[in-house]
């Protein structure tokens, strides 16, 4: 099996997990996580659905099952699809921490869903203001060689055994990312017409750097012995680039996502 066909199949499987990165571990804080945040060993799994509203032409709601996964062993973490070392926060009213990561990519669309993998940083201030994380990741598959950077506000709002957190996210692509994401090469289009879909979209490359802009809700509730529910909405905004490409006709990604884990 070559690597394209095993990227292929990966992709199929954890595309609905990388929603879940979006606010990063937002699988990961519930309130089971946050009770017992001192543990130097933590595991969740779970499973869910998500719903991702492409912005491609033709391609509509799209469904898929979502394995949800968590673990952290000290300072080493796996959540979903990225994996890395996060150093602890200094104690303080205002608490900086960091952590360097490896995760997965994947493209949004039925023939598009190339899987890539980036490496970054990700730099955070936390306190009762809330959550400010700088983040930048880079490819280094070698499939498109290109870089993002995402400014990320999040703020937690704790309600007993329901904690809801909104916020909003800046990302800047540079060309090569966002064509990578969005751009629609001759390979992707030829993959649609052997699938014989109804709608074939056209070569469309994106030629310049791109912002979108962002919000994500996620919401869990703490049944009891372990179990956790969770709910996340994300919505994006296509900076304009991107918006005028002839592969896209909305103005606006989004996805939905359902959920129960067991924490132990």
């Amino acid at each position: 099996m070559n690597h394209k066909r095993l990227g292929h199949i990966l992709a199929s499987i954890l595309t609905p997990m990388a929603a879940l990165m979006m606010p990063h571990g937002a699988v990961a804080q519930n309130p089971t996580d946050q009770a017992d945040a001192a543990a130097d060993k933590q595991f969740m799994v779970g499973v869910g659905v998500v719903q991702i509203q492409s912005p491609f032409k033709g391609e509509g709601t799209l469904v898929y099952p979502a394995p949800l996964i968590s673990a952290k062993f000290g300072p080493a973490y796996i959540e979903g699809i990225e994996a890395g070392l996060k150093f602890q926060p200094i104690p303080g009213p205002i608490s900086p921490f960091a952590s360097a990561f490896v995760a997965g990519r994947m493209q949004t669309g039925r023939d598009r869903r190339d899987f890539t993998v980036d490496a970054g940083v990700r730099v955070s201030i936390g306190g009762k203001f809330g959550e400010l994380t700088g983040e930048y990741r880079r490819d280094i598959s070698g499939e498109f060689k290109g870089g993002e950077f995402q400014i990320r506000y999040a703020y937690p709002i704790s309600m007993g055994d329901f904690t809801l957190t909104p916020s909003a996210q800046v990302n800047w692509l540079d060309k090569e990312t966002a064509n990578h994401m969005y751009g629609v090469t001759a390979t992707q289009r030829a993959r649609a017409i052997t699938k014989q879909r109804k709608v074939i979209l056209p070569v469309a490359p994106i030629l310049e750097k791109a912002r979108n802009i962002g919000g994500v809700l996620t919401g869990t509730y703490s049944v009891g012995g372990g179990v956790t529910l969770i709910g996340v909405l994300n919505s994006t905004y296509l900076d304009k680039p991107i918006r005028n490409s002839a592969a896209i006709d909305k103005k606006w990604e989004s996805s939905a996502i359902l959920g129960v884990t067991y924490s132990f």
